[in-house]
């Protein structure tokens, strides 16, 4: 068993086989339709704060693509506030109380993972919560832009959507059902250009070096 800074155990993932009577395929799509039909349909008396959200993620994420600069760095209040607004723009609220999240430097999240999540089911009995775990040593290493972080982030934060939407039956295929993909991609196209690609099941992490930006930068 290996734990986080903070002390939160991980348990190795194990794959998921599902029963003979298995529904995710039904629950999955649905929970892909909700974050479509919320995403685009935002009721008259929302659309103030929904607005507002939007603007705060979008400046959160994308800072004017200033992603050499030091005062683009990402911590802990800015990714609590990634989930709100996330959460509010996308997710219709279900993420509220059920996320998590801590930094482990343990072996495989030195080399092999970026990210993780892990799931339970509350201790209420009401529903599931989620701890999403991120690699200290590579999604802080100075050599990468902050949409590393963001983009490992975020992939987690839409695994955490379809636990709790769909339990333990999401973690087939990796967890990346074609729910997942759906989601994924709504988020992508609206923070535009290929910025995140959270479609993108492993990180390149080449794509994400600074230098590579600024040599990108300096091309265009």
């Amino acid at each position: 068993m290996e734990r986080t800074h903070s002390g939160n155990s991980i348990l190795s993932d194990k794959p998921y086989s599902p029963l003979p009577d298995n529904t995710l395929t039904l629950r999955d799509e649905e929970a892909a339709r909700r974050v479509s039909i919320h995403f685009r349909q935002v009721p008259s008396q929302r659309r103030s704060e929904r607005s507002k959200h939007e603007r705060i993620l979008r400046r959160l994420i994308r800072l004017d693509h200033r992603l050499d600069v030091e005062d683009g760095e990402i911590d802990d209040k800015s990714l609590a506030g990634i989930v709100t607004t996330a959460d509010s723009v996308f997710f219709g609220g279900a993420l509220a109380g059920r996320v998590q999240w801590d930094w482990s430097s343990e072996e495989r999240y030195q080399t092999e993972l970026i990210g993780t999540t892990a799931l339970r089911h509350r201790a209420d009995g009401n529903g599931i919560e989620t701890l999403i775990v991120l690699s200290e040593p590579i999604l802080k290493n100075p050599q990468y832009d902050r949409r590393l972080l963001l983009s490992a982030f975020l992939h987690e934060l839409v695994h955490c959507y379809l636990f709790i939407q769909c339990g333990f039956e999401a973690r087939i295929e990796g967890g990346h059902t074609p729910g997942f993909h759906t989601i994924a991609r709504i988020i992508d196209d609206w923070v535009g250009g290929g910025y995140l690609s959270l479609c993108n099941m492993k990180a390149n992490l080449s794509h994400f070096r600074k230098d590579r930006f600024r040599d990108d930068r300096q091309k265009s």
